[in-house]
């Protein structure tokens, strides 16, 4: 059916089916409007938008990777600077042992040495020490002593315990760690692990 057959059946509806026709056909050129043309345009601007926000999220992601790479890296520095003051001949087990002897007199009762390699490059060296009846004054004082000592010593463990009694004192069980350049090990001469024990 040609376009005038169409016309010619078009002019002999009522104004009412007129009317209907003239509406479908308004509505199915709506359609095919914003299929073929605001529909990909309006897809392609959503995309569009993704895509950017995707990128603004890596951007973003990427920066803050770049925060936490030059934070730890300074942290690094600082660790190995730290280290550097560290000398050859330092002994954590005898200087725990002057230091905390000095503030728990004769309340040590176990002093043990260990180490372990953190990597290649580094070893870490332990003390766990245990007191008994030692008062919160003197764990203060001492735990100040270790943590503003001119090495870096860490507290690794600390577990108080209370005593049954009027004196109100504690046990203590602590682990102090000290880590140390494998460089710096090699030059030094190698010792036995050190223990002590409280004499009966």
């Amino acid at each position: 059916m040609n376009l005038a057959q169409l016309f010619n059946v078009f002019s002999r509806m009522s104004s009412r089916e007129r009317g209907l026709v003239s509406a479908a056909a308004l509505v199915l050129i709506g359609a095919l409007i914003y299929t073929l043309v605001l529909d990909p345009l309006t897809s392609g601007e959503q995309f569009l938008a993704r895509s950017m926000k995707r990128k603004e999220d890596d951007l973003r992601a990427l920066a803050q990777l770049r925060y936490e790479y030059i934070d730890l890296s300074q942290k690094l520095a600082a660790g190995e600077v730290l280290l550097s003051k560290t000398s050859k001949d330092f002994s954590l087990f005898a200087y725990l042992e002057a230091t905390v002897g000095q503030v728990t007199p004769g309340k040590i009762s176990s002093m043990n040495r260990s180490t372990k390699t953190a990597g290649d490059q580094y070893e870490e060296e332990l003390v766990e020490f245990k007191l008994t009846g030692v008062t919160l004054d003197n764990i203060v004082d001492m735990l100040h002593r270790i943590e503003k000592a001119e090495h870096p010593l860490r507290v690794t463990r600390l577990q108080i315990k209370e005593r049954t009694g009027p004196n109100h004192d504690f046990d203590v069980t602590a682990t102090v760690s000290l880590v140390r350049s494998l460089e710096k090990k090699d030059e030094k001469h190698e010792t036995a692990p050190e223990t002590k024990e409280k004499q009966a």
